[in-house]
This record gives C-alpha cells, structure tokens and sequence, in this order.
C-alpha cells in the first residue's frame, strides 16, 4: 500500500507522491462535506443529501464538488451528466488564442514530420466498419431536432420533429388534405423487417398521403447504417415510398410557392 498524507484542508488521505499537486489546487470544500454513512443506502449506493440522487462511493464527493459546491463549470440548473464540458467547448481558432496557437502548431509539426497523425495510413476493417454503423444505428434516437404542433387541412393534429419536416408539411397540405404522420408501432403502417443477421425490427414511414396511396420519408441526415436499413424494407415490402432529401423539398417547395402565387 502506498504511503499516504493526511491534507488538513480537506481531511482526505492523500498518496505522498500526489500531495503537493493536491495541497497547492485543494480548496479545502470536501472538508465541510465528507462522506457519511447515513447517506448509505440498502443497495449499497449514497444518497446526495441535497438533490437525493443515488452513487457508488467513489462517485458521492465528486458529484457534490461539482454540483453543489465550487466544481468546474458549476451550474445547479443541469444535471451532472450535462454540466461536464470540455475546457475548449465552443472554442475555434476563429475566436481563441489559444486553440489558433495549437492549431498551428500542430499542422506545422506535422509539415515538418516531427509529428504523424496517429491514424495516418490506418483503415478500419470492413468488421470495424459495421461495427460502428451498427452503433451509431442503435444510438441514434431521431437527433436532438425540435418537435412541432402541425394541423393538417382536414383539421388533425400531429406532432413533426425537425425544420425539415415542418417544411415538408407545406407540401403534403397541397398534395392531399387527409395526409398523416403514422406514430411508431401504427400496426397500419409500421413493416417489419429483418437485417444481414436474421434480426427482426420495425419501420414507420414519416408520412402517409391516402390519396396517393403514397409514403414519405424524410431525410436531412443518414445515420449509421440507415441507407442499408432502407434497402432491407424496400426489398421486403416494395412499398410505394418517396425519400426526401434536400435536393427534393427545395423542388417541392419551389412548386408549392409558385402554386401559392398563382392562388394568389
């Protein structure tokens, strides 16, 4: 066991090799907040005795350093999770010294071959490759877009995410007054589909128009594997779908302003 020193600021044990950095940035507030065995809990983990949130003992301090004390980046409107940011978050060589110097630097080493790019003349394997499409698949929850309230002509309500598809609504108002946006899981409209490895999963369409007989699906970024994903549920189902990228709503908007001016 490595021999340890006693810190009178914040009475924690301290290896010796690791003091002196500790004393000279120690601001003594894990003194006045020290681990307590009431914060124990049945399962073994601490309650936070200021917002009740549950860690293991290892966690408890830091948590209340940061989230109720004087931590880095300190904010006691977010959560643990969100106040943890990168010293450089936001920062550019645009608008940092600091970040600009670094930059420099860097690519200037690197002119100079002091310095290799650690992935210079490295490729991923073609496993690799699906192993990280499979991952941003499955971690793609729809993007952090903002969701809308939209009424269709015929008067229902539904909810759309993201500008894209906001937009889109303006087309589908011209294009059929019954037009629908299927919720995940419509029995009506979800189709099942199985992947390379035999596992089932689930598609809904993002728009439905009746009288078309017709989806939509629309597309402002493709995550993962989910152009793979489409050819799998197309294949299956042959269904009469019509993706949306960025290159369609600009011409369906263009149509569906000329159409408003005509009205006009």
């Amino acid at each position: 066991m490595k021999p340890t020193k006693t810190c009178d600021k914040c009475n924690r044990q301290i290896t010796t090799n690791n003091f002196n950095k500790h004393y000279n940035s120690c601001d003594g507030i894990l003194k006045e907040k020290q681990i307590k065995d009431e914060w124990k809990q049945e399962n073994g983990l601490y309650k936070c005795p200021q917002c009740k949130k549950e860690y293991k003992k290892t966690g408890i301090a830091t948590h209340i350093w940061r989230m109720h004390g004087t931590g880095i980046n300190h904010n006691p409107n977010k959560t643990y999770k969100e106040g943890r940011y990168a010293w450089n978050k936001g920062l550019t060589k645009e608008n940092d010294e600091r970040v600009k110097k670094f930059g420099n630097t860097y690519s200037h080493n690197i002119s100079l071959g002091i310095t290799t790019p650690s992935f210079k003349g490295k490729h991923h394997t073609k496993i690799t490759k699906e192993q990280i499409g499979d991952k941003l698949s499955r971690n793609n929850k729809g993007g952090r877009s903002r969701w809308y309230e939209v009424t269709n002509p015929s008067g229902i309500k539904f909810k759309v995410q993201g500008t894209w598809e906001l937009a889109f609504v303006q087309v589908l108002n011209i294009l059929d007054d019954n037009w629908i946006k299927p919720g995940v899981g419509n029995k009506e409209h979800t189709y099942e589909w199985i992947n390379k490895k035999g596992e089932k999963h689930f598609y809904t369409p993002d728009f439905y128009s009746p009288k078309l007989k017709k989806y939509f699906e629309v597309k402002g970024y493709w995550w993962g594997e989910d152009k793979l994903k489409m050819e799998y549920v197309l294949t299956q189902h042959f269904l009469n779908l019509e993706i949306i990228q960025k290159k369609e709503l600009k011409s369906y908007l263009t149509l569906v302003s000329s159409i408003f001016i005509l009205e006009i």
